[in-house]
């Protein structure tokens, strides 16, 4: 509880510094982008009942302007229900929806409620900012996603995949001529590729599923 206190207490003066204090306690790595961090807050704050995390999750969607939209380009079967045996993980970049459900979570601990009033005050300040997009997106068993996206030459290209927690998954970059590109393939079901394209061209990102079970995503691009 006075870890619970002090973190609360330390919230709003450093904002997302935060996210570094729980990474030890999620497993795998947290890999540097905004919206993988955000993810994996998420997930960890759904599966261990944390409101603190899933306001940390919150917070760095608000700072980064983070918005959904669908991602054109995916090839393969429609987001749509599946069964859902063996499944417990569970992920949300919706700000609102994971204030929300913080607030439920901290029940009448006060200290908690007055975080969530504050950061639930400054995203009601907040207007539309253009920053990162993401889409969120199912998996099915042992079985893969095809992203067919265009690319600029001599930009930078980024391609960022969170996942549920439930299973490992893997991504994989092609060029336009099905040359391998790039990959991250450790096993936890957080995924980061970046490249530089010599030429302006479509790409290919597959997201593989190595698990038993689906996995619900969400995957962004720059």
């Amino acid at each position: 509880m006075k870890k619970i206190l002090l973190i609360a207490a330390m919230f709003l003066s450093f904002g997302t510094m935060m996210a570094q204090e729980q990474k030890e306690e999620m497993k795998g790595e947290v890999k540097q982008d905004p919206i993988a961090l955000a993810a994996q807050l998420s997930r960890y704050g759904y599966a261990n009942q944390s409101p603190m995390a899933l306001v940390q999750a919150a917070q760095i969607v608000l700072d980064n302007g983070i918005q959904q939209r669908a991602i054109e380009g995916r090839q393969g079967t429609a987001h749509q229900a599946v069964a859902a045996d063996k499944k417990s993980g569970h992920i949300s970049l919706d700000a609102a929806q994971l204030l929300k459900d913080a607030r439920e979570l901290a029940d009448k601990d006060k200290t908690m409620l007055s975080v969530i009033q504050r950061v639930e005050e400054n995203q009601a300040q907040r207007g539309r900012v253009n920053g990162p997009y993401y889409d969120t997106d199912i998996c099915r068993a042992n079985s893969s996603v095809t992203y067919r996206l265009n690319f600029r030459g001599g930009e930078l290209a980024r391609a960022v995949c969170s996942g549920d927690g439930d299973t490992d998954l893997d991504m994989y970059v092609y060029d336009e001529n099905d040359n391998f590109i790039t990959k991250d393939d450790d096993y936890t079901d957080d995924c980061v590729c970046t490249w530089n394209p010599k030429w302006t061209g479509i790409f290919r990102i597959v997201i593989r599923n190595r698990g038993n079970v689906y996995n619900e995503y969400v995957f962004a691009t720059n």
